[in-house]
């Protein structure tokens, strides 16, 4: 593919993807614009990283894609759009006129609050007063 005055290839089969992430040479394969465009917000981030800082970090990051892991996430993603299909086809079926920002955030919020806390917010099928103070705080800044 070109991209103005650059080429760069795009690589989704496994095995070719492993021999340049872990078997090629180092300096053989460019992360190319993406890093150079990422480097100044994202550091030293997983994405810009030269080969030894990479190397690290993803032996960090790893347990987050096991496939169990993987599997119960993507479950509670499900859980909560289901919850939020559920109230959105309520809404419709009365009519009513629904803030999507508003709804997305409070969906936003359960997958955060059980993912990371093991909470329940419940904010899709119930007002969330921490959205709510979320909201006046952005508002008065």
């Amino acid at each position: 593919l070109s991209f103005g005055p650059k080429s760069f290839l795009v690589v989704s089969d496994p095995v070719m993807s492993k021999h340049i992430i872990r078997d090629g040479p180092v300096d053989q394969y460019c992360k190319g614009m993406l890093a150079e465009i990422l480097e100044p917000i994202m550091g030293k981030g997983l994405i810009p990283a030269d080969p030894a800082t990479w190397k690290v970090r993803r032996r960090a990051v790893v347990p987050g894609f096991h496939k169990r892991w993987l599997n119960r996430m993507v479950t509670l993603f499900a859980d909560c759009a289901d919850r939020l299909t559920v109230d959105l086809e309520d809404r419709a079926n009365k009519g009513s006129v629904v803030d999507m920002e508003e709804r997305f955030c409070s969906v936003t919020l359960d997958i955060i609050g059980k993912s990371v806390f093991n909470y329940d917010f419940g904010s899709v099928t119930q007002e969330s007063p921490v959205v709510k103070a979320v909201y006046r705080v952005l508002r008065e800044a």
